[in-house]
């Protein structure tokens, strides 16, 4: 095989590798703008103003009775989930934007056999 080939053939794909990528990045951008126009939603912007004070906290909204907890599962963790759902929703600052539906534990990852089997088979020699 020449030299001279084998260098072309290297340069043109490196060429088409990098013109594909610009392309892509322009149809990105154009598809990002886009959809912002169609949305129309602006980026957040976040301007701290000194004199202003802080802003407080929304009340929490009240806590609705039809919350299905699982029995096993203490009033303690319970309340400790409404009030990481009551921060995500005074942070979020929509009013009603999350809820709590149910409480329940997760099953397992993996049955009893297999997590025996796992440590079996991956103790250190």
């Amino acid at each position: 095989m020449d030299f001279g080939l084998a260098l072309n053939v290297i340069v043109t794909g490196i060429i088409v590798v990098f013109l594909a990528l610009i392309l892509l990045i322009l149809v990105m951008t154009a598809m990002g703008a886009v959809i912002t126009r169609l949305t129309g939603s602006k980026k957040p912007e976040k301007q701290i103003e000194k004199s202003s004070p802080a802003p407080q906290a929304a009340a929490p909204a009240p806590v609705d009775a039809s919350v299905q907890v699982e029995s096993g599962i203490e009033e303690e963790v319970v309340a400790v989930i409404m009030a990481a759902v009551s921060a995500m929703q005074a942070e979020s600052g929509e009013p009603g934007t999350f809820a709590v539906k149910s409480i329940r534990r997760s099953r397992e990852a993996r049955p009893a056999w297999s997590v025996a089997g796992l440590q079996q088979n991956t103790r250190p020699f």
